[in-house]
């Protein structure tokens, strides 16, 4: 069971584990009737006393949570009466999804054609400009090595993020409500960091990205999943569970939604606004594909841009598109959140490297990067439209997925009688590698989706791989 203790709080370590045991059981990641762990177990695991965790289990059975057995050990009481989230249908078991996903992520092996991994080709990226502008910085300025940058990014850099949200996406964006991270993930952490304790509950998209999920379940948060359809989270769903239960924060990656591609509409955008205004959430808005968008359409504006009243954090991403070597991503809040967040960020690394942010700073100010991301936005589609079709012809109506209109994901959904796991293990010994969608809920259901990355790889690498994958497909079948 995970559970996370932090010693520096003002809340009592006993008071801490009696929250999150209380939260497991109402979310039903502890099930009705299931044994809980042993007294000694958990105080090994934990680190604390025996008698801590006695205690806070006395005090679970008096408020009639929970069932002591003489001999038998504690047990978990009916359901009758408690609030439970109608999402949570199967058991939330952490330890083992966070095992499996880290087991994906840090796997050693190479393979040949990895459609795994939502990253764009290098030959794709202006890798030979940056190198140039880096050298001709560091000729005119050597002490940027011996320098530290502050702890809110370099000024001229959160400027010109201020004009590039404007120019890309429509909104300014004051530069001093702007924090330079390394990357969107460390964005996410801070966050995670500054307004979540690991009683609370955040609600995320279902399927979700799947390093946002361990970033939430590894502080031992209970996930509430709320399902999605073309239209992004279903706002109706969230809202039952509002009405129980409100999370104290709702992840979402609306724009080309990671892993299915399907970007949230600008009703949903706007519903989930006054949700959280209604219910008192902070929304973490994940922002790293907006400006791949296909066949000339553009994606409805950020959630962000409709927020009047400060509760959307906005997190966009500069690697993705642009320099995945530089690992570079901003942080927006309004002021009443920024001071907040503006501490979690100093005590994480003291600021981002500032070599790093002086780098990308010639790409931002010049046409270049508006010319970059045109070809890089033509690029993508050709890739693909090259493996919806490759799908098609040799697999045409045994698959089902909807052509994204942007990103770098196509999510697949594969016939029941596939054995997904078996198709994984045959395809890795082709050298060929792909995301199964189980990675992407926090529930430890099986599924038959996958993702498939396009965006990785060389045209002639991309089109002999998913021709090789689907034509293994084929034979399984």
């Amino acid at each position: 069971m995970k559970l996370v203790l932090q010693k520096g709080l003002a809340t009592p370590i006993h008071q801490q584990i009696y929250h999150q045991l209380l939260n497991r059981i109402q979310t039903r990641v502890i099930t009705d009737g299931e044994k809980m762990p042993s007294l000694r177990l958990l105080s090994k695991e934990l680190g604390v006393n025996y008698l801590t965790i006695n205690k806070v289990y006395q005090r679970l059975e008096e408020e009639g949570h929970i069932e002591i057995r003489q001999g038998k050990g504690a047990f978990v009481k009916s359901s009758s009466g408690r609030v439970f989230f109608q999402q949570l249908e199967k058991e939330q078991r952490y330890f083992p999804l966070n095992l499996k996903r880290s087991q994906y992520l840090m796997q050693r092996q190479k393979f040949h054609y990895d459609f795994s991994k939502a990253v764009v080709s290098p030959g794709l990226l202006p890798s030979h400009f940056l190198a140039q502008q880096t050298k001709v910085i560091l000729d005119q300025n050597p002490m940027i090595l011996t320098t530290y940058g502050p702890v809110e990014g370099d000024e001229e850099l959160r400027q010109e993020v201020s004009s590039y949200l404007e120019g890309q996406l429509g909104y300014k964006q004051n530069p001093d409500e702007i924090i330079i991270t390394s990357g969107v993930q460390q964005a996410i952490n801070i966050v995670a960091n500054t307004f979540l304790s690991p009683t609370d509950t955040v609600a995320v998209e279902s399927p979700c990205y799947g390093a946002a999920l361990d970033t939430f379940m590894n502080r031992g948060n209970a996930i509430l999943p709320i399902s999605i359809d073309l239209a992004g989270m279903r706002t109706d769903l969230l809202e039952e569970e509002c009405r129980k239960n409100p999370p104290k924060v709702v992840y979402v990656n609306p724009t080309f939604h990671n892993p299915t591609g399907t970007s949230m509409s600008e009703k949903r955008r706007k519903e989930l606004l006054e949700l959280a205004e209604r219910y008192h959430f902070i929304i973490i808005e994940d922002d790293s594909f907006n400006e791949i968008y296909f066949e000339g359409v553009l994606p409805p504006k950020p959630i962000k841009y409709f927020d009047t009243t400060g509760h959307c954090i906005f997190l966009k991403g500069f690697s993705k598109t642009m320099a995945p070597g530089i690992r570079l991503g901003a942080l927006i809040a309004d002021q009443r959140l920024y001071e907040q967040v503006f501490i979690a960020k100093a005590s994480i690394d003291v600021g981002s490297p500032l070599l790093n942010q002086k780098a990308i700073l010639p790409f931002m100010k010049t046409k270049r990067m508006k010319d970059h991301l045109e070809k890089l936005r033509i690029a993508l589609q050709i890739r693909r439209d090259m493996t919806a079709e490759i799908l098609e012809v040799y697999l045409k109506d045994r698959i089902r997925f909807t052509l994204p209109m942007g990103g770098l994901n196509l999510w697949l959904k594969l016939p029941e009688e596939l054995d997904v796991r078996e198709l994984q293990r045959q395809a890795n010994d082709q050298s060929i590698s792909f995301l199964p969608g189980s990675v992407c809920y926090a529930t430890s259901e099986a599924t038959q989706e996958i993702r498939l990355s396009y965006s990785g790889l060389t045209d002639r690498e991309n089109t002999e791989g998913i021709t090789k994958l689907a034509a293994l497909i084929t034979e399984m079948m």
